[in-house]
């Protein structure tokens, strides 16, 4: 199928030459244990993991609801430092490093994330591999997604099966890729599940397998995948090896556009204009006949995503 194609790994990271930050004392101790602080201090490392935690993040603070990359606010930094030196935790210095990046202090970011990973922090570890893997050493990179998804990083384990899909900084191997898609899809990551399906779907690192490919469009469809819900439309659309059924594509566009996909929602309209109007979504495994076959589209016709979620 010429459909909408796996998500790319990006790093997240915008290198810039400003005015760097410098840290003081980023070294972590063997066995790092908040000593008793005062009240400020103590409220400077609440006001962290508020404002720093990651949702990728196993080991950040549950008394905090976790904070997206990009809604992490610049004022997190005061607060992550402070708690950082006085406590010497590397959870601090991966969320000093996550407030850093996000003000576009690359360099100081990157400071902040090694400190941690040299504390067998995994989180930081993935952050850290974006980093060098921008400045180009995809090597390092493939380490540090290698060592932190050994250690049950969900985010690494995704982007470790991107890694061996394509070949970053190690050998192309599509039966680790799918090992470690499968792995990150089984903890409810979406994007890998769709990955799995495109696998299947394009047959070119593979022999392509239909119904794998609409098994774990299924699954990434359910899991709320934007992409996966386009794809199984497109196949119920053109009806190529099984009956056409428009209704039912017209109600993944629906879901798709209701999540915000601008071609889900022009794919709506012109089934909406063909008199086709989508009913309340349905379970989309109920729906699945077996015996599907690809659906073969116009090149271009689906704009490929362009952004990964960051940890």
């Amino acid at each position: 199928m010429n459909s909408r194609s796996s998500q790319q790994l990006t790093s997240f990271a915008c290198l810039c030459a400003g005015t760097i930050l410098t840290l003081s004392a980023l070294t972590v101790a063997p066995q790092a244990r908040e000593p008793a602080q005062t009240v400020a201090v103590k409220e400077m490392q609440d006001q962290c993991d508020r404002l720093a935690g990651s949702p990728f993040d196993r080991d950040r603070n549950p008394a905090y609801s976790p904070v997206a990359i990009n809604e992490v606010d610049a004022s997190a930094a005061t607060a992550c430092r402070v708690a950082f030196e006085a406590t010497k935790n590397p959870r601090f210095a991966f969320q000093l490093g996550r407030a850093l990046n996000n003000s576009e202090q690359a360099d100081a970011a990157m400071q902040a994330y090694e400190t941690a990973a040299n504390s067998n922090y995994a989180a930081a570890k993935v952050n850290l591999g974006m980093l060098m893997g921008r400045l180009g050493d995809n090597e390092a990179e493939f380490k540090m997604y290698s060592e932190a998804a050994a250690e049950g990083n969900i985010l690494a384990a995704y982007n470790l099966g991107v890694a061996y899909r394509d070949g970053l900084g190690t050998q192309l191997d599509v039966n680790k890729a799918l090992k470690w898609f499968e792995t990150a899809a089984a903890a409810g990551d979406s994007t890998a599940a769709f990955n799995i399906g495109v696998i299947y779907d394009e047959g070119k690192l593979l022999v392509e397998d239909n119904q794998m490919a609409i098994a774990w469009y299924d699954v990434a469809a359910k899991g709320g995948s934007k992409d996966a819900m386009i794809n199984l439309g497109l196949m119920y659309e053109g009806g190529e090896g099984i009956p056409v059924n428009r209704q039912v594509a017209a109600e993944l566009y629906a879901q798709a556009a209701a999540a915000g996909d601008t071609f889900g929602a022009t794919k709506l309209q012109q089934l909406q204009q063909a008199g086709i109007a989508p009913a309340p979504a349905p379970e989309i495994s109920s729906l699945l006949p077996d015996g599907f076959q690809m659906l073969v589209l116009a090149p271009n016709e689906v704009e490929s995503p362009s952004k990964l979620k960051n940890i």
